[in-house]
């Protein structure tokens, strides 16, 4: 799922990109909102089953180097999930309510783009990328900024891919046959409604 919300994020944007400033569509738009919110809280999913994991070493450098570069998610998934409570208390001067995207371009790193959410009025801002002027790029790629808690997106899909691998080597190597691997394809079920005709009436 992560890999999936991942790419589409940036090939979307990507789209956007070159067909800013005119021709790309509110639907792809918050589309791709929806996809980096999606990836926050995988993230703070996978965070979570990997520490209630039986059995997985705690000391693993896999799992330690993914709870630390993570640990931001857990910051923005709480302010989410507070947003009822939390709304009135929100300060004159914050981010939009669902955050700013930024993003460079796939083919062009020299230029950087940020969806604001929601209406541009006063006290309301959002940062987009720092250009780095020796390495003539921005050292982000893709970021999510909301309540001044930054998440670098880019960074965030590797290292649940690194996670990833690092389980299914720990896996591999423990081959406990109470933890298996899943290497088939994901079923999909059919349950088609048949229509029961009552018996004719007797004449």
């Amino acid at each position: 799922m992560a890999s999936l919300a991942s790419r589409r994020l940036r090939e979307t944007l990507d789209e956007i990109a070159r067909n800013h400033p005119d021709k790309y569509t509110e639907e792809q738009v918050t589309s791709r909102l929806l996809d980096a919110w999606t990836l926050v809280d995988i993230c703070h999913r996978v965070r979570g089953l990997v520490q209630g994991m039986p059995g997985l070493p705690r000391k693993l450098s896999g799992f330690q180097i993914f709870l630390r570069a993570t640990e931001q998610v857990e910051s923005l998934r709480d302010y989410v999930q507070h947003f009822r409570n939390e709304i009135p208390n929100i300060p004159f001067t914050s981010n939009p309510l669902w955050g700013v995207l930024s993003w460079t371009p796939s083919e062009n790193h020299t230029v950087s783009f940020t969806i604001f959410s929601g209406n541009m009025v006063s006290g309301v801002y959002g940062h987009s990328l720092v250009f780095d002027k020796n390495a003539l790029k921005y050292p982000a790629e893709l970021k999510l900024v909301a309540s001044d808690i930054e998440v670098v997106l880019n960074h965030l899909s590797e290292q649940l891919e690194k996670v990833k691998t690092c389980i299914s080597e720990w896996l591999d190597q423990m081959q406990q046959p109470k933890i298996q691997r899943v290497k088939v394809r994901t079923m999909v079920l059919s349950f088609p409604f048949l229509e029961i005709k009552p018996p004719a009436a007797a004449v």
